[in-house]
């Protein structure tokens, strides 16, 4: 859940906003708990909060742990794109920018998972995905 830092979160107690306009801030799960947590203890006994107003922070508890589960699901999904793409190259021929002013050229003969990311290796060398400039069929002599 991600909220605008110049927005103003209510919890029941108090108004607190944020004035620095370039920064974002992100409520965890167990923060929103906290705020709930503040919020029942510090309530009016005799004008406690509706059972309306609970079931709907129950509702965006529910709603953050399953955008969390998501996030979570979405990030494995693109590793394993990653892991594909660079599986795709192999036995390819591809152009590599191998420093700001050197490209190198070879077959990609490996895919090297150590660094977390995977990378394709290239005349034994590791080159990130992001460093292919060009990809095409490797020649029958190689």
């Amino acid at each position: 859940m991600q909220v605008n830092s110049t927005s103003s979160i209510n919890t029941g107690l108090q108004t607190s906003t944020d004035t620095t306009s370039t920064s974002t801030q992100t409520l965890t799960r167990a923060d929103f708990l906290k705020l709930l947590v503040a919020q029942m203890t510090s309530q009016d006994p005799l004008n406690p909060t509706s059972s309306q107003d609970l079931l709907t922070q129950t509702v965006q508890l529910s709603t953050l742990q399953s955008n969390t589960s998501l996030q979570s699901t979405m990030t494995q999904l693109q590793g394993n794109q990653t892991l594909a793409e660079a599986s795709s190259l192999l036995g390819r021929q591809v152009t590599v920018q191998a420093d700001s002013s050197n490209t190198a050229q070879g077959v990609v003969s490996g895919v090297d998972l150590s660094s977390g990311t995977p990378q394709i290796i290239v005349n034994g060398t590791s080159y990130s995905l992001n460093q292919v400039i060009s990809i095409s069929t490797a020649s029958a002599s190689q």
